[in-house]
């Protein structure tokens, strides 16, 4: 209410403008009474609790000129803002069919309307309003950003990695956005060689991509290029660490389709001391087991675990404590706290995004909340890896 009683400022001014004229003419004096009653009904209308009529009304008062033009932008955003897009769109198109503005303000009035439309979901106005104007350098960036936006709502991927690949000539970061839409693209293939060809033109625009690589690697594997799909998803661990445990399953298939046990060790004793990654641990420690005995893997994760305290590691050593202990009400208690962890682990978020701190379950590439592009990763710490 506040805010839109001090966006109304300027009809007081203009009010108090007519009321001070010392001298009009008799036409004049009929618009200012006019005026007046108009005026006075929209504050009524405001004082007594039905704010949107009284806005209506003031909104026709205003004339559009140099004076109140700042006005109507204010409205217009405003009205966007809290959801109201029919009375938003009014304001932005009543000012582009206004003589009395410029064109550079008119352009600015499109650009407003086209935001308009996307925020309402009328996606195929807000389309031809925005690409009518990206070729303007005032508007050129925030077209191709708000136009990128709206194929990603609509799941337009050819159309989205045309707009982006403009936009790295103006942001390099956007190189990172083109590698996730081949993503999208590669996913929505049932030609494996097409779905092969769009994941490594991501690769190509990021060569850290982490899900072009997983795909990658999932894919070789898939058809029995053992060595190939290994080399690409251990090539995580030095792009991005945090993502390793994703990876790591699928790795130690490899290593087992190659019979290179040695291989592997050697892989995860590396991950532990780079990544300091508890699933490796976990995976070092089930290896140590069976080659030196529950003793032994039980000192190694609790090596690990004064390196890096988790509570996978931690639910890790009660089961060997389990294996190890003898039948009784020792091992019944151990069993019963383990299962209390494991409830509170899966109780636990798996992912959160870097950008703006949203959390799931669920690896999302495409943040649900932000809308950010690979900014949602697996949670490193006490709760995570």
């Amino acid at each position: 209410m506040l805010e839109l009683l001090f966006l109304l400022l300027p009809v007081a001014a203009a009010y108090g403008w007519f009321m001070g004229r010392n001298s009009v003419r008799n036409e004049d004096r009929k618009e200012q009474e006019q005026f007046s009653k108009q005026y006075v009904t929209g504050l009524n209308l405001l004082l007594s609790d039905q704010p949107d009529k009284a806005v209506d009304l003031f909104i026709e008062l205003l004339d559009v000129d140099s004076d109140t033009l700042e006005t109507h932008w204010a409205l217009g955003k405003l009205f966007r803002r809290r959801g109201e897009f029919d009375r938003a769109i009014k304001i932005h198109q009543n000012l582009t069919s206004r003589p009395a503005i410029s064109e550079s303000e008119r352009r600015t009035a499109m650009f407003e309307l086209g935001l308009d439309y996307l925020a309402a979901g009328l996606y195929d106005r807000a389309e031809d309003m925005l690409l009518a104007l990206q070729s303007d350098p005032q508007f050129k960036a925030a077209c191709l950003r708000h136009l990128l936006e709206l194929y990603e709502s609509t799941h337009e991927w050819d159309k989205a990695i045309k707009i982006a690949l403009k936009l790295t000539k103006i942001d390099n970061n956007a190189e990172k956005i083109v590698a996730q839409l081949y993503c999208e693209l590669a996913d929505k293939q049932d030609d494996s060689e097409l779905t092969e060809k769009f994941y490594n033109k991501a690769r190509k625009h990021d060569g850290s991509c982490v899900r072009a690589a997983l795909a990658l690697g999932r894919l070789w594997y898939n058809q029995g290029h053992f060595r190939k799909a290994q080399s690409i998803l251990c090539g995580i661990l030095h792009e991005d660490s945090d993502f390793i445990a994703e990876a790591l399953p699928l790795i130690k298939a490899c290593y087992e389709a190659l019979d290179d046990e040695s291989g592997l060790i050697h892989f995860l004793h590396e991950c532990v001391r780079e990544g300091q990654s508890t699933t490796a641990s976990i995976l070092l420690s089930e290896l140590i087991a069976r080659e030196n005995g529950i003793e032994a893997a039980e000192q190694f994760v609790q090596s690990s675990l004064i390196r890096n305290p988790t509570m996978k590691g931690f639910h890790q050593l009660m089961d060997f404590h389990i294996r190890a202990a003898d039948v009784g009400k020792a091992r019944d208690s151990l069993r019963v706290l383990q299962r209390l962890v494991q409830q509170q682990m899966s109780q636990r978020p798996r992912y959160r995004c870097r950008h703006c701190g949203f959390s799931g379950s669920t690896l999302y590439w495409h943040c649900p909340s932000c809308r950010s592009w690979g900014q949602l990763k697996p949670i490193i710490g006490l709760d995570g890896d």
